[in-house]
């Protein structure tokens, strides 16, 4: 592999400083005011799907997040009681930093701990009762950051590792789409609602342009056929973002843009090359069957964001839900109604009646994750877990 340039190295510096910034001493933008609504009761509630990106990095007994979401977990499992009633969407990089590496690499314990970390989450005795189900959606670091059959290998160890957690009493977890796919793969939520699962990194990689076109043949013919169902598509890379993965006019100012587009470096942000060509033939699909979707859910920025969208070809609603285990700045942005650098998921939630509504659910990045040893560590959980709160809800439809 060719090492980059002196030139290339500046420019990651200056990419760092330009966009460096977590929670802590960021304040956040100035966003419009909103009406909370009311978490529906169980009885009126048809199915969950929580969202949660970028947790690669958490471990069961230091992430308050990971405790937390167990919790909500649990309980909604039980005060639905219905089979396949509650899923966990982790939506990509759900094991930093290069995937799960081969058993034989000494570092594999510590990609199977924070794998295994997540499928905790769907392991508690509700959980496991009522059959709750995680989808573990690939993203950038899955793939180990490396392209063809290297990566394509990392994804394999992943989907190796979840089959075995489904082993006879074990937990319902698969990756989807299957490792070196990019879907769409299809499930449906009652009669209403139709979510389209994507691997976007699979784009993001030298292709044949006849798989490119066969994957667009595919995705229109699923907004053209989904009938009466909104669609929600759940992906790794979002469809917009105010965080560091969306280039800023600072950036191009500092002249880095241009060091780390000729480098290559910039092909996991919104405004690469090869990633604007997915939006733009995404859109044109979108235009062709005349069905936007109704929301467009990602992570990759480690930040939790709420848009509307501003053009008809965009999804009605974008979300980015990628604080699971790590935070970057967020900054003001067209259609941003709201944002937050801190740790947290989002909550879509299916009522029997058609409506779907949206939470969420943030902590504090102080307390995220929690070091130490013993009490300490013990400690900060409590408190960690304590602190999350409802700072978000909206209705999504109708």
């Amino acid at each position: 592999m060719n090492r980059p340039s002196p030139f290339v190295h500046a420019a990651l510096l200056l990419a760092v400083l330009a966009n460096a910034g977590c929670g802590r001493g960021f304040p956040p933008p100035e966003l419009p005011p909103f009406t909370p609504i009311a978490e529906p009761s169980p009885a009126d509630v048809e199915a969950v799907l929580f969202l949660v990106g970028d947790a690669g990095q958490a471990e069961t007994g230091r992430s308050p997040l990971l405790a937390r979401l167990r919790t909500d977990v649990e309980r909604w499992s039980s005060a639905l009681g219905r089979d396949s009633a509650v899923t966990v969407a982790f939506l990509g990089d759900n094991v930093y930093p290069k995937g799960v590496r081969d058993r034989s690499d000494r570092r594999f314990a510590t990609d199977s701990l924070r794998l295994w970390s997540q499928i905790d989450v769907v392991s508690g005795p509700a959980a496991l009762r009522h059959g709750t189900r995680a989808w573990f959606i690939p993203g950038n670091h899955d793939w180990g950051g490396m392209v063809g059959e290297k990566g394509v290998t990392r994804l394999r160890n992943e989907e190796e590792a979840l089959r075995r957690a489904r082993a006879p009493g074990g937990a319902d977890v698969v990756m989807v789409p299957e490792a070196g796919r990019p879907g769409p793969a299809i499930r449906d939520v009652g009669t209403g609602y139709r979510i389209v699962i994507l691997d976007t990194d699979w784009f993001l990689r030298p292709l044949d342009e006849d798989e490119e076109t066969a994957f667009f043949g595919r995705l229109e013919q699923v907004l053209e056929t989904s009938g009466d169902r909104e669609i929600i598509v759940l992906a790794h890379h979002p469809w917009q973002t105010s965080g560091p993965h969306g280039v800023t006019e600072g950036g191009r100012a500092l002249g880095y843009y241009w060091l780390l587009e000729k480098s290559g470096t910039l092909v996991q942000d919104l405004d690469s090359p090869v990633y604007a060509d997915f939006l733009r033939r995404f859109r044109q699909r979108v235009a062709a069957a005349g069905r936007r979707p109704l929301v467009f859910a990602g992570g990759h920025d480690h930040s939790l964001q709420v848009f509307g969208g501003l053009d008809p070809t965009d999804p009605a609603h974008v979300l980015v839900s990628g604080a699971g285990s790590k935070l970057t700045r967020v900054s003001a942005a067209d259609g941003l109604r709201y944002a937050a650098s801190r740790p947290g998921y989002m909550t879509l939630i299916f009522r029997v009646s058609g409506e779907l509504d949206l939470f969420v659910t943030a902590g504090d990045p102080e307390l995220q994750p929690c070091g130490g040893e013993g009490d300490a560590r013990d400690a900060c959980m409590g408190r960690g877990v304590a602190a999350f709160e409802s700072a978000y809800s909206a209705r999504l439809a109708p």
